[in-house]
C-alpha cells in the first residue's frame, strides 16, 4: 500500500464495522494487557459479541473500559477502482499479482476501526442473537455490548 493515513468520519466507521464481523477485544487481564479474536454484530448503536461463561472474556470484560478492533485490506468503497465483484484478497488466483502469503492487493484501500468504550453485560433481542451465530464449538451465552460513542478509524490505499 501506498499513500498517506486518512482519518475514516464517525459514519464511514459505522459502516465499515456492519460491513465486517470478525475482531479482536482488548481488554485487561491480572493487570496484562489481553486480546481475544471474537466474531461480533453491530445493532442499535452499540457492537455486541458473545463468549462462554468462564472464559478470560466472561471474567474481565463485563464493565470494564475496552477497545474493539477490526481492520481489512481492501474496501472496495474506499477506492472506486476495485471491482467489489472480485475480492483478490480471499482468492489470489484471480489477480495473480497478489502475493498468496499476504501481501497487499493492488488498487485496494486498507482500513483499520477501533470501538473505545465501556462493556457491559447484555440480555440482547433476537435479531442480535441471531446475527451473533458462534462460529467455535461449544455454549456461548455470555452477552456483551459496546457503545458507538468512542471511534477512531483510518484509511490506507
Amino acid at each position: 500500500m501506498t499513500g498517506r493515513p486518512r482519518r475514516l468520519a464517525g459514519a464511514d466507521c459505522r459502516r465499515l464495522l456492519g460491513e465486517s464481523g470478525v475482531g479482536r477485544l482488548v481488554f485487561t487481564e491480572d493487570a496484562l494487557p489481553a486480546v481475544a479474536t471474537l466474531n461480533y454484530a453491530v445493532r442499535g448503536g452499540a457492537l455486541h459479541f458473545r463468549t462462554a461463561a468462564g472464559t478470560a472474556v466472561a471474567r474481565c470484560a463485563g464493565n470494564a473500559v475496552v477497545a474493539f478492533n477490526v481492520d481489512s485490506s481492501v474496501d472496495p468503497t474506499l477506492d472506486p477502482t476495485v471491482d467489489p465483484s472480485v475480492d483478490p484478497s480471499v482468492d489470489p488466483s484471480v489477480d495473480p499479482s497478489v502475493d498468496p502469503a499476504g501481501g497487499d492487493p493492488p488498487g485496494g484501500a486498507a482500513w483499520s476501526v477501533t470501538v473505545t468504550g465501556r462493556c457491559r453485560r447484555a440480555d440482547p433481542g433476537e435479531d442480535v442473537r441471531s446475527a451473533l451465530q458462534a462460529w467455535a464449538p461449544g455454549p456461548r451465552e455470555e452477552f456483551f455490548r459496546v457503545d458507538l460513542a468512542l471511534l477512531e478509524g483510518f484509511s490506507l490505499g
